[in-house]
């Protein structure tokens, strides 16, 4: 090569290495832009809200445990009753006859028992002076232990007579009640067992509701809930979860709270909202991860976001991540397994992305960082 080529060769490399440079730079300008949002943790409280209904903290269906005539009836709706009052009757005619006839029956046991005793004893007499044989001993000590038997037998007869009698009282027995409602009247027949009033006692109320499919692993007994009533929209109170159901009324499950305060004004019937607190993936300072949810998207069963591998150029290779997302609040979900705190996630247009591909972004400061700059300046 001559000294007259050199030249042309330089400017011949420096023209290609500005077309590998121009070609490096396009291909950059090519690369998709896309929003990101960085994971952070909150510490705001959320809640899942599910309507229901006040119920007593106790509720009793109270009934005779006989049938017969109902002679009378002591309360109506709306009365307060405590323990030990009377709230109805049965005509006891009946069972006051049959009392009678026991006790005439045990009556005659105790004195044909007492015949068969005192039989008993002059033959044993006799049979010791050998007036008296062996088979006439046997049986008059049989009839003896046989009398005794009917006059147990007539002893139960008459505590059962009694005890029958008794039942044609309904006695109410729980404290500081109050009167649902009442299925009976003065001078009708009921049956054993038949609801005679409804009765709501102590001081304390629950709520019944029932809860989403999507929510209810969420739930559990003794988690702490707020009640809210329509009536008192101004108050909410502290309540704890009691019953969790397992049989489904359709694609939700029973849950009862029991309300803290006894104090509560709402009465059973009333319609209430429960708030249960979203506890779910916090980590051990109690704080949750949220994802908006235009972020995720759905493959099958599986949901996914798409998260920045950084190559620390204004460039990122994405990466398909799959989530797993609980309850959704307010535009919001919450990230239960599958990114952690400080992971940079796509926030616009997915349904254009796929695994592996480079992009370029702008990088973004977190609120945290951002609350900061604010401070100093």
């Amino acid at each position: 090569m001559t000294m007259k080529n050199i030249p042309i060769l330089l400017m011949l490399i420096t023209l290609l290495s500005g077309c590998e440079k121009a070609q490096q730079e396009a291909e950059v300008e090519r690369l998709r832009p896309v929003a990101t949002i960085i994971m952070q943790h909150s510490t705001k409280l959320r809640y899942q809200e599910f309507s229901g209904v006040a119920r007593a903290g106790l509720t009793s269906r109270l009934s005779f445990r006989i049938s017969g005539k109902v002679e009378t009836l002591n309360v109506k709706v709306g009365d307060k009753v405590k323990k030990g009052d009377l709230i109805a009757t049965l005509n006891p005619s009946d069972y006051q006859l049959e009392r009678q006839k026991s006790q005439a029956a045990l009556n005659q046991a105790t004195a044909e028992a007492r015949n068969a005793s005192a039989s008993y004893r002059r033959i044993k007499s006799l049979y010791e002076t050998e007036t008296a044989s062996r088979t006439e001993l046997d049986n008059a000590q049989a009839g003896s232990e046989a009398a005794g038997a009917m006059v147990n037998q007539a002893e139960n007869a008459l505590a059962l007579a009694k005890q029958r009698l008794g039942y044609t009282r309904l006695i109410n027995q729980e404290n500081d009640c109050l009167v649902a409602s009442s299925a009976i009247e003065s001078g009708e027949n009921v049956s054993a067992g038949s609801t005679v009033v409804v009765v709501n006692c102590g001081n304390t109320m629950k709520v019944e509701t029932v809860v989403s499919e999507t929510f209810i692993s969420h739930v559990k007994h003794g988690d702490d809930v707020f009640v809210q009533f329509n009536a008192f929209k101004d108050q909410k109170f502290s309540a704890v979860v009691t019953e969790v159901g397992v049989d489904a009324k359709g694609t939700a499950y029973p849950v009862t709270v029991a309300l803290v305060a006894a104090d509560v004004p709402a009465l059973p019937g009333m319609a209430a909202i429960v708030f249960f607190n979203i506890e779910q993936n916090k980590d051990k300072n109690g704080k949750n991860l949220y994802l908006p949810l235009h972020t995720v998207q759905a493959e099958r069963e599986d949901t996914f976001v798409y998260v920045l591998s950084d190559n620390n150029d204004g460039s990122a290779k994405l990466v398909k991540t799959t989530v797993e997302v609980g309850p959704f609040d307010g535009g919001e979900l919450l990230v239960t397994s599958g990114l952690r705190s400080g992971q940079i996630v796509v926030s616009k247009g997915i349904s254009q992305l796929y695994d592996g591909m480079r992009v370029k972004y702008q990088p973004v400061q977190s609120r945290v960082e951002k609350n900061s700059a604010k401070q100093t300046r």
